[in-house]
């Protein structure tokens, strides 16, 4: 993917809420935006180059 790419992830395991922040971490992407209602969970993320 492209440097500044926005990906927007759906998912549904509650372990994607503390797993996904963590690989961007390591990877040196930034998470903009996080949504968790219900059962769904949202996470907006900014591709780094």
């Amino acid at each position: 993917m492209t440097p500044g790419t926005i990906l927007k992830v759906l998912a549904t395991d509650p372990g994607s809420l503390e797993d996904i922040p963590a690989w961007c971490r390591v990877h040196g992407h930034t998470v903009l935006e996080t949504r968790h209602e219900h059962h769904d969970i949202q996470l907006v993320i900014r591709v780094s180059g």
